[in-house]
């Protein structure tokens, strides 16, 4: 709900920290709140304003007033009555970003739930590296006004010119989804989740394998202990170029299978990491679109999913892992209000490893030991 009863600004934003106050110290029904003087000067506002606000969020029923006795909470948790406003930022529009679409929903889910305005500032026209505040469409205004009280950003970029201009304001932001170089937030462990798919594939028996995923910061974790790792892989004779290959939906996905399909059968890879699915969709219908009607050659798979998409593909020997976009929120959020409620400046960032899902891979030194495993 806005608190839009013609009652001044001032009396707006008392009464907006007023249940910024309920969410933050958890109060309960039948708690009292701070003295009219406490107030002032917690809220840094006048007597004749928090006189106002009280009285308004008594109207409303958030509070009661007794005589004699003080004001208490009468609804504990004032859904609808917002205490911030939280940004979250990124790639959001005209993109085929199902994760970024899942993510941004259960951040709204989450931050509504504690009490939250959600607002979407999405990239005004495409993806920027190195993005300014110019970038995201209505994120300046915001600023300019103060309506908003921190940000998420759902997609990884380097934040260098970014946060400084954040600061300036006051503004903490946490990232979330995928690696990045910014010191705060909550991240999927992709490159983590890259060597344990090639550790499968090799168990497997695979000897041509390639990874697949999507472009961005995250190179700067996956390629470095992809090269250590590599160079332990049957005397280091594979190298970070032959295997690592960035791309990004659908359509990298059906180059990917356009380029295995181009090689000497011998030289396909017999395994691939997937740590997107909208490029597994890609790859594999690709594939079976380029041998229709013979399928021949179909490469066995570990590939990370999205929980909130169920997306299918047809691939017959698959690992499959999966990362919770709504974990994830509800981390970024917890992390996000407690630098907002201490006024500490956001330093701490948060791993996450796929969880695994089953398994039927087969060894393909010996094709008839198939094994499975379930976690």
């Amino acid at each position: 709900m806005y608190f839009g009863d013609n009652q001044g600004k001032r009396t707006e934003f008392a009464k907006q920290a007023i249940i910024r106050y309920i969410w933050d110290k958890n109060l309960q029904e039948g708690d009292r709140i701070p003295a009219q003087s406490a107030l002032c000067r917690l809220l840094n506002a006048g007597s004749a304003t928090i006189d106002r606000a009280v009285k308004s969020l008594v109207n409303d029923g958030v509070l009661e007033a007794r005589k004699r006795t003080g004001v208490f909470v009468r609804m504990e948790k004032p859904e609808g009555y917002l205490g911030r406003s939280v940004g979250v930022i990124g790639q959001v529009r005209n993109v085929p970003r199902i994760f970024n679409w899942t993510l941004a929903n259960a951040l709204q889910t989450a931050l509504q739930a504690r009490g939250c305005l959600c607002v979407m500032f999405p990239f005004r026209d495409r993806y920027h590296s190195m993005p300014v505040v110019s970038d995201f469409l209505g994120l300046e205004t915001a600023l300019s006004q103060r309506t908003v009280h921190g940000l998420i950003s759902i997609s990884d970029f380097n934040g260098e010119k970014l946060i400084p201009a954040l600061e300036k304001f006051g503004l903490p932001v946490c990232f979330g989804g995928p690696p990045s170089a910014n010191v705060s937030g909550v991240f999927i462990d992709t490159p983590g989740f890259m060597l344990r798919g090639l550790d499968e594939l090799r168990s497997a028996g695979c000897r041509k394998p390639w990874v697949m995923i999507g472009p961005g910061p995250v190179r700067n974790f996956s390629i470095p202990r992809m090269e250590r790792y590599l160079a332990e892989w049957d005397g280091g004779r594979l190298s970070v170029e032959e295997v690592y290959r960035e791309g990004y939906a659908l359509d990298a996905g059906q180059e990917f299978a356009r380029t295995a399909m181009s090689l000497p059968p011998e030289e396909r890879p017999d395994g691939v990491v997937l740590c997107d699915d909208i490029i597994a969709q890609g790859f594999f219908s690709e594939l079976v679109r380029l041998q229709y009607p013979h399928l021949t050659y179909l490469p066995q798979l570990v590939c990370l999913r999205n929980k909130e998409s169920q997306i299918d593909f047809p691939a017959r020997f698959i690992s499959n892992y999966e990362v919770n976009p709504r974990l994830i929120a509800d981390l970024l959020v917890e992390q996000l209000l407690k630098h907002l409620q201490s006024g500490q400046p956001a330093t701490e960032n948060t791993w996450i490893f796929p969880e695994k899902l089953n398994s039927n891979l087969i060894n393909q030194d010996n094709p008839t030991n198939q094994y499975k495993e379930n976690k």
